[in-house]
This record gives structure tokens, C-alpha cells and sequence, in this order.
């Protein structure tokens, strides 16, 4: 058996020939990988599934982005270039139509679909895009009613911002002609094709930007002729709907016909159905101008009328009143009653003096009896009475004050230590610290007491401190 086994160890093994092929670089299997898939996948394919993972890059315009089904998944890009042809925004959880190539990014060492063309499934892009954009501009308020401006009655200036060639032009100039003395300013803009809303938005800020007093349009009008949804798309554009609301001068469209309406329309301050309409909706006062001016006319004729009427019957009246018939008796009449104001005021006056007269009289007699001589005198009275009274209560107090003093001395007297002390008695002190001895027990053997006595003092030393009680039996 252990020959077997050896003789199976030595037995010859088959030659690795992956070791005689000539090693590629990564470069090279990556392009060698990046033919295998341009000759196996059509230069153009169509990819159907749901968006994931959108990004547009604002820097340099590229999309990127992830189709996926239930299985599996597969990386996007759409250049700048691509997607500036798009007209809706793509985003997460859309089905779309993506037709483009599959290349195999080397720097990442992946395939991915190179798309150049995006559309909705169920809808077209331009009825996703307008419903898109339909839907921001209207949760920003830019379709409210109450921030649209009103139209002038009688406008006399304005700017009409359209293509020569376009038929609605010429529709409006049909009206507008009606009305020589308008001032008519001709802004000529594309109105179809691919970019046209950026002219037609640039035309409207720059009337804006150009305002001053010598020019100030009234209205703008803004129109085109019918088309497809393809056609009119300029007016979905989303930089115009932008400028008409900035707009400082009322906008009025005229766009397409009476089942198109763009958002454009729905930003303007009018929004008429054609461009004829348009035009007659900025001049339909001037359509009725004659007519109003002759009524108006009419009724001044009437007004002035009755006016001149109304004088001629005031003239009359005054006529008649008896002080254009007897001018002088009115006057007399006020010269009386000047002359009978003159007396009464006359009258007024002496009896006012007559009563200042006696005012004055009351108030000298009245001085007089109580002039200052009087008043000094009876107040010399009363100083001098008060005077001997305060006299008299002065001395009253003194002796008062006298007795009582001299009972305190006696009270003082007979307390006095000095006394005491003569009588026998006498006080002792602490010398250290001047404290007088009630108590035995403040002295102890060695301390050196004062006894003051009423003819000196004695200093001694306590030798026993415990002596008995003074008054012991």
C-alpha cells in the first residue's frame, strides 16, 4: 500500500498552461472587455425602469443616476449637453424611457448606459415638465389673482414683444391699426424652437430695465399664433414666467388659440385666448370712445345748462330784493343801529367807572382804618404784654428749677463715697487691674489690693485669701 501511495505521488502532473499566456495589463483586459460588450450590446439601446439615486451635479450639468427593476440595476449618466434638452425633471421613483450606449467606464471598472434621451412612461416629457412646473410656480403664489396689476382703461403706449413673422402679429396689428395716435414698440423675438423663452424673458427685462420719463409703455402685449404643445413651448419656459411676474408694467398674452393655455397665461395680469383678443381686450375703452365722449359731452351741455338756468334765477331774485330797490334805507338802518351800539356801549362804560369809583373808596376806607400805624401800634400792645408775661413765667421757672436743684445735691450728698468712706467705711481695688472687691473670691495669696480710705490709701498683699465672713457669729 505505501508503494502505491508513493508511486501515485510521483506520478507526472498535467502541465498549467495559464502560466505560458502572456500577462494584460488592467488597461488592456478593461478594453478588451469594452470591445467584447460593443460587439455583443447594439451602439443604441432603449432601457425601460425606475429612477433611483438622482443627482444633477450643478457644477457641471451632468445627471447621474441608477435604473433598477425587481432584478436588477444598471448606472446612468446623461451629459449636460443631453440634458439640457429635457424638459421635465427627472427624479426618484419615475418610469422612464432612457435610450442611449453601453460603455465601460475604465476609471471605475464598470459598464454603465451613456443615455442621451429621456422620456415618461404614460406621458409625454412636455406634459410631465408643464405639470411640473405648473405645480412650483403655483406654491409660490405666482398664479394668485391678487398680485396682478390692472390693465390701463386708455392706454397709449405699448410694447408689443413677439415675432414679425409670427401670424398673431399680424392679427394684432389688424386692431391696433384702428387706433393711429398708439405708440407701438416692437420687441422681435423667437417664438418657437428650442431657446426661444430666454429671448422672449430677455425682451421682458429689458423693457422693465429701460423705463424712464420719456419711455413708460403701458401695457405689454405678449403673443403668438397657434401650434402644437411643441410649438408654444417657450411660453412653458420657466425664466419667462419669472419676468412676467417681475414685470412693473401690466402683461396681457396672447397665446395660441382658445384651448391653449401656457403658463405664461397663467402669470400674466390678463390672459386672453388669441392674439386678436389680446389687442382688443388693451383697446376695447378706445372702441367706445367716441361714444363716451359724446355722452360725456352731452352731459356737460346738460350740466352747464342747468347751471347758467339756476344763475339766471339767482340774478333775477336778487333783482327783486329790497336792498337793490332801497340800497340807501339799508344802510341808514345800520347807522342807527351803529349810533344805538355807540350809546349802549357809552352808558356801559360810566356805570363801569362808577363802580370802580366806589370799589376804590371801600378800599381807602378800609386802608384806613386798618393802615400800618394802627397795626403797629396794637401789635407793640401785645409784644409788650407778652413780654411781662414772659417775664414772670421766667422767674416762676428759676425758682422752680432752683429748688429742685437743690434737693438732687442733697440726694447726691448723701451718697456721695466720700461720705461714706468718712463714716468708717472703705474700698478695695485689685492694683493690676483696678477692679473693686466684692468677693473673696477675686483674691488670691500674692495679689496686691489698694484700700482707699477717706483720708488715703493703703496697699498691702493677700496672704490668705480664705478668711472667714465679716459678719460671722
Amino acid at each position: 500500500m505505501r508503494e502505491k501511495m508513493l508511486g501515485s505521488r510521483g506520478a507526472a502532473q498535467p502541465a498549467d498552461k495559464s502560466k505560458d499566456v502572456k500577462p494584460l495589463s488592467v488597461s488592456q483586459l478593461t478594453r478588451q472587455i469594452d470591445s467584447a460588450i460593443k460587439a455583443g450590446v447594439p451602439g443604441t439601446v432603449r432601457v425601460q425602469g425606475e429612477v433611483s439615486n438622482f443627482n444633477l451635479n450643478r457644477a457641471s450639468g451632468h445627471a447621474y443616476f441608477t435604473m433598477k427593476d425587481a432584478n436588477a440595476c444598471l448606472d446612468c449618466v446623461m451629459f449636460a449637453s443631453d440634458m439640457s434638452r429635457v424638459k421635465f425633471r427627472p427624479g426618484d421613483g419615475m418610469e422612464l424611457l432612457a435610450a442611449g450606449s453601453v460603455k465601460v467606464y475604465a476609471q471605475r471598472g464598470r459598464y454603465q448606459l451613456y443615455v442621451n434621451s429621456l422620456e415618461p412612461i404614460g406621458q409625454g416629457a412636455l406634459e410631465l415638465a408643464f405639470k411640473q412646473l405648473h405645480a412650483k410656480l403655483q406654491a409660490e403664489g405666482l398664479f394668485e389673482a391678487d398680485r396682478k396689476k390692472p390693465i390701463l382703461q386708455y392706454p397709449q403706449h405699448l410694447a408689443i414683444v413677439t415675432s414679425r413673422q409670427a401670424a398673431g402679429f399680424h392679427d394684432m396689428l389688424k386692431v391696433l391699426q384702428r387706433y393711429p395716435f398708439l405708440k407701438l414698440s416692437i420687441y422681435h423675438v423667437p417664438v418657437q424652437g428650442d431657446g426661444c423663452g430666454k429671448h422672449i424673458a430677455a425682451a421682458l427685462v429689458h423693457i422693465n430695465r429701460s423705463l424712464t420719463d420719456t419711455f413708460q409703455p403701458d401695457v405689454i402685449l405678449l403673443g403668438r399664433g397657434g401650434g402644437s404643445l411643441e410649438d408654444l413651448w417657450g411660453f412653458n419656459d420657466e425664466a419667462v414666467a419669472r419676468a412676467i411676474a417681475a414685470s412693473h408694467v401690466p402683461v396681457v398674452t396672447g397665446i395660441g388659440h382658445e384651448v391653449d393655455t401656457s403658463i405664461a397665461d397663467l402669470v400674466a395680469d390678463h390672459h386672453a385666448h388669441t392674439p386678436t383678443e389680446a389687442a382688443t381686450v388693451v383697446t376695447a375703452y378706445w372702441q367706445t370712445i367716441e361714444e363716451e365722449l359724446a355722452g360725456n359731452l352731452a352731459y356737460l351741455l346738460r350740466s352747464a345748462k342747468t347751471q347758467l338756468t339756476n344763475a339766471q334765477q339767482q340774478l333775477i331774485s336778487i333783482e327783486r330784493h329790497e336792498f337793490f330797490r332801497k340800497p340807501t334805507q339799508r344802510l341808514n338802518e345800520l347807522r342807527m343801529q351803529l349810533d344805538d351800539r355807540q350809546r349802549a356801549l357809552l352808558i356801559a362804560l360810566q356805570q363801569r367807572a362808577t363802580q370802580q369809583h366806589r370799589k376804590l373808596q371801600t378800599l381807602a376806607d378800609r386802608l384806613e382804618r386798618n393802615g400800618p400805624a394802627i397795626q403797629v401800634a396794637r401789635t407793640r400792645g401785645k409784644v409788650e404784654s407778652l413780654a411781662s408775661q414772659l417775664q414772670r413765667e421766667m422767674a416762676n421757672q428759676l425758682k422752680h428749677r432752683d429748688a429742685k436743684l437743690t434737693s438732687i445735691a442733697s440726694v447726691l450728698e448723701a451718697v456721695n463715697p466720700q461720705r461714706v468712706l468718712a463714716r468708717g467705711y472703705s474700698m478695695t481695688f485689685l492694683k493690676k487691674t483696678n477692679t473693686l472687691v466684692k468677693d473673696k473670691a477675686q483674691l488670691k495669696p500674692g495679689d496686691r489690693i489698694v484700700t482707699r480710705l477717706s483720708t488715703g490709701e493703703v496697699e498691702s498683699t493677700v496672704q490668705d485669701g480664705n478668711q472667714g465672713s465679716l459678719f460671722e457669729s
